[in-house]
């Protein structure tokens, strides 16, 4: 009788052990089907690398099967909206993540057919670069000094005064503000030539030395003559 109720309790024992066995198993099971965990698409190696405006992303990692697989990622973990997905399937997968803003953090996920891969519930994250600012010197260009004028000096035409690369009147008015004087330049009329009555019937010359060729040069040239 002692060895039966021994069998027995034996029996129940490896029972009870497999039941308990195989509960495990299916909890396992489970968690890996509510996670949407694939073995064989999983991601491994999972990296995130912003460009250095901040403004882009490169999301890679691989897998033992090739699949399509797509990103959905957002400035939240609550709200994944946005989304990238590749063009082909492949095991060696790169998906590119743009209009970023720059200094922010990223959340996302990786998702291949029903498959979500969420980082044990924690989404994965990144933060991108600040952007760059670029700062420019100004350049400082010096300005000539001005020439010093010695009271009473003669101002001169042809002379940069005030030393702005070029010359002309306002030179000559920076001097006479400096204590310069400005000489007036006296001409010496040509002397009057004695002329013949025909030599005023041709072509007039200036005989008055006024700078102008006109009818009261022929007078002149008349008058010289006693005319």
């Amino acid at each position: 009788m002692r060895g039966k109720l021994n069998v027995k309790t034996i029996v129940i024992l490896v029972v009870l052990l497999v039941v308990i066995v195989l509960g495990v198993i299916g909890v396992k099971t489970i968690q890996t089907f509510m996670s949407g965990a694939t073995s064989d698409v999983e991601p491994v190696g999972v990296t995130a690398i912003s460009s250095d405006d901040g403004k882009t992303a490169v999301v890679s990692w691989t897998s033992d099967k090739a699949a399509i697989s797509k990103i959905e990622y957002g400035t939240t973990a609550a709200s994944l909206v946005l989304m990238a997905i590749e063009s082909d399937s492949t095991a060696n997968h790169k998906i590119s993540l743009t209009s970023l803003r720059p200094n922010t953090t990223y959340y996302y996920r990786i998702r291949i057919g029903e498959d979500v891969f969420d980082n044990s519930g924690i989404p994965y994250s990144f933060k991108t670069k600040g952007e760059v600012v670029v700062s420019v010197t100004p350049t400082i260009t010096s300005t000539p000094l001005a020439s010093s004028i010695t009271p009473g000096v003669e101002c001169k035409n042809g002379v940069d005064y005030n030393k702005d690369g070029s010359t002309n009147s306002v030179d000559m008015i920076y001097c006479r503000q400096q204590g310069g004087k400005i000489v007036a330049v006296t001409t010496t009329p040509s002397p009057k030539v004695t002329l013949s009555t025909s030599q005023c019937t041709g072509t007039i010359a200036d005989y008055n030395s006024d700078g102008v060729i006109n009818s009261f040069d022929r007078i002149n040239c008349l008058q010289s003559i006693g005319q």
